[in-house]
């Protein structure tokens, strides 16, 4: 054997020996890599985007923004969430807009006076759109932000500001009329004013949608749909006193159900048989994490003549989409209204009917009978005076009986259908 070739098979062996020294350590580190990927995907498994605040978007009608109005200038709006959570997504839509709308850029930051138009400027945070700053919403279309790392939490009065470019002020462009607590319009771009003194004040909402959380598989939300008494009808001064926030305070406070979010998807001046069974998909069974849905619709139906037959026949047709869905659906039988114009004894009858049916079990999943809690002992047809707004919509402490009588147990995680 010439030296070469002893050279060569000695390089050979020392070659395999160092493979066999290194091999475990190989095996080792793939094995660590394997489960920091497995653990990885394991924890972006146990989280889910939930619903934490909504409202129905619908056309403006009468009700745009006053001047300076909104294109090239900036939008203050406050609304309160319900379970918090460390990252988060907003939904904007200009679903009814023939003509497009530009944010150019979007904020978000602590509502520092709990629904003015205050924020604290160390919170402030940018939303993003796929990368950039700003977005254009094409007519008849919605946009969601980017994930972003925010402490939001339970309860917290979020101040949105949006400083628009284009922006055609027609009755066409989205909003929500029952925001029940002012929103801030100052002209130019003052997206991080931290005080927002001198602006314009307008009580609506316009272009926010949906604010969600990426929260645990656990977390679940509950969508109402309903009409000016979900919407807080005669409410002013902050996003806190509808029937649905008292409600939310008490599943929050609820060990068992603080990981529930309330969706408010009430609309006033609405009937369940169009405006209800036409927006359901999109306001109630699109939204993230929806595990229950609650009705409390119909006494508008009733003062437009409509029987109670055709109001029950919607009920099922929304029941059965839900359970299409896996969703659990509660009733809320309908409130009284007699001393209002609404009444008569005819409609008085069909909200009988009605709500007989909506407490008959095997019908929705549950009922969740505002009647029997808010009327008046001494006459079921109407609400207490203490209680009564107009004779039809709860004032502010009927509405705090409300949300404060729903029972927490049908909320509960093992709550499946």
């Amino acid at each position: 054997m010439c030296i070469f070739q002893f050279y060569f098979i000695q390089k050979k062996i020392r070659t395999i020996r160092t493979m066999f020294k290194v091999l475990p350590i190989f095996l080792l580190l793939l094995i660590t890599l394997n489960s920091v990927t497995f653990c990885n995907a394991g924890s972006l498994n146990d989280k889910k985007w939930v619903g934490t605040w909504s409202c129905a978007p619908y056309a403006a009608s009468n009700n745009t923004p006053p001047s300076p109005y909104l294109a090239n200038n900036t939008l203050r709006q406050i609304v309160r969430v319900s379970i918090g959570g460390d990252t988060l997504r907003v939904k904007f839509s200009n679903i009814t807009c023939p003509t497009p709308v530009t944010m150019n850029s979007v904020n978000i930051a602590l509502s520092k006076e709990s629904g003015g138009s205050a924020i604290d400027a160390t919170t402030l945070k940018y939303l993003k759109f796929n990368g950039d700053e700003s977005v254009t919403m094409d007519a008849h279309s919605e946009v969601i932000s980017d994930p972003l790392a925010f402490p939001l939490t339970p309860g917290m009065y979020l101040a949105i500001t949006i400083y628009y470019g284009e922006c055609e002020t027609s009755a066409d462009m989205t909003f929500h009329y029952g925001s029940r607590t002012d929103s801030y319009i100052l002209t130019g771009n003052q997206s991080e004013s931290e005080t927002f003194s001198g602006a314009t004040a307008v009580e609506r909402w316009y272009n926010l949608n949906t604010i969600e959380v990426l929260t645990t598989v656990s977390s679940s939300a509950v969508a109402v749909l309903g009409n000016s008494i979900t919407d807080g009808y005669g409410l002013h001064g902050g996003p806190k006193n509808k029937w649905t926030d008292f409600f939310s305070q008490r599943l929050l406070e609820n060990p068992a159900t603080s990981n529930v979010g309330v969706l408010n998807l009430g609309i006033g001046a609405t009937l369940l048989t169009t405006s209800g069974v036409s927006r359901f998909q999109q306001d109630i069974l699109n939204q993230n994490g929806l595990r229950w849905i609650i009705v409390f619709y119909g006494v508008n139906d009733i003062n437009a003549g409509v029987s109670a037959s055709k109001i029950i026949s919607a009920c099922k047709g929304l029941i059965d989409q839900a359970h299409a869905a896996n969703v659990l659906i509660y009733g809320a039988t309908i409130t009284p209204f007699k001393g209002h114009y609404y009444f008569s004894t005819s409609h008085e009858a069909v909200r009988q009917e009605v709500n007989e049916w909506i407490r008959t079990p095997g019908n929705f999943d549950k009922c969740i009978d505002f009647d029997k809690i808010i009327r008046d002992p001494s006459d079921s047809l109407k609400l207490p005076e203490a209680y009564s707004n107009d004779w039809l919509h709860p004032n502010a402490d009927g509405y705090k009986l409300l949300g404060e009588s729903v029972d927490l147990n049908l909320f509960l995680d093992g709550d499946k259908k």
